[in-house]
């Protein structure tokens, strides 16, 4: 029996809506945009299965959909300097739990300040694997690559990263 596209799209809110915010967040550095960019992922996803097609992986979708979102931002304006978005977010991440951790605000704070300074694909790659925990293969059919250059880049990516640290 065929699901509902609006109970499957309740669903897909209720189990990935926090993930699409924090993906959103870790990119664009900005709480009210990570939301309206999960927001409009979400539009995105209700017109797409309003219109009928296919969806194998509503997962991959979101992030795909999310991750265009925030490529097609960056073209269209200069990013920020990310001083001041730090300065204006108080250097909070976004947390599930609560949780404040000072020390692992100061390292995500360090994280966050040299990925700025990687390609937008090494940011995208580093995001998608160690913020929205998404294996190999889930990143390689958000990206249009293989799996296995989704881990020699992410490989490339960390060394890159870690020059920086």
């Amino acid at each position: 029996m065929a699901r509902n596209p609006k109970n499957i799209f309740l669903q897909a809110y209720d189990d990935h809506a926090e993930a699409i915010y924090r993906h959103c967040y870790f990119r664009v550095y900005s709480k009210a945009r990570a939301e309206d960019l999960m927001q409009e992922a979400f539009t995105k996803l209700w017109v797409y299965m309003s219109d009928g097609k296919e969806i194998e992986n509503i997962r991959a979708l979101l992030y795909k959909i999310a991750t265009n979102l925030i490529i097609d931002e960056s073209r269209k304006k200069k990013e920020a300097e990310l001083d001041a978005m730090l300065e204006n977010d108080q250097i909070a991440e976004p947390s599930y739990a609560g949780h404040k951790d000072i020390e692992r605000n100061t390292l995500l704070a360090n994280i966050k300040e040299q990925m700025a300074d990687l390609e937008e694909d090494e940011r995208t790659l580093l995001t998608l694997r160690y913020f929205d925990d998404l294996d190999p293969k889930e990143i390689a059919e958000i990206m249009n690559i293989t799996a296995n250059n989704v881990s020699v880049k992410l490989n490339r990516a960390m060394q890159s990263l870690k020059k920086l640290l």
